[in-house]
């Protein structure tokens, strides 16, 4: 388990120091449904399953919303 800095919307964007594997385990423990929403670790977006390592920053964002025409 990697020790990373952890921001959500869900939680108003503040930054709080969690321990997990991959951003699904971070989003599991929050109990943030992923559902529309973006993976970031550091700059980079990332999948669900991306393993973390100590460090990292993670952050869960609201998915950019493009309408249809």
């Amino acid at each position: 388990m990697a020790e990373v800095k952890v921001m959500s919307y869900a939680h108003g964007n503040q930054l709080r120091d969690m321990t997990g594997s991959t951003p699904g385990d971070i989003a599991q423990e929050l109990e943030l449904s992923l559902s529309g929403v973006a993976i970031y670790v550091g700059s980079s977006e990332a999948k669900v399953d991306t393993s973390l390592a100590d460090g990292n920053i993670v952050s869960f964002q609201r998915a950019k919303v493009t309408s249809g025409k």
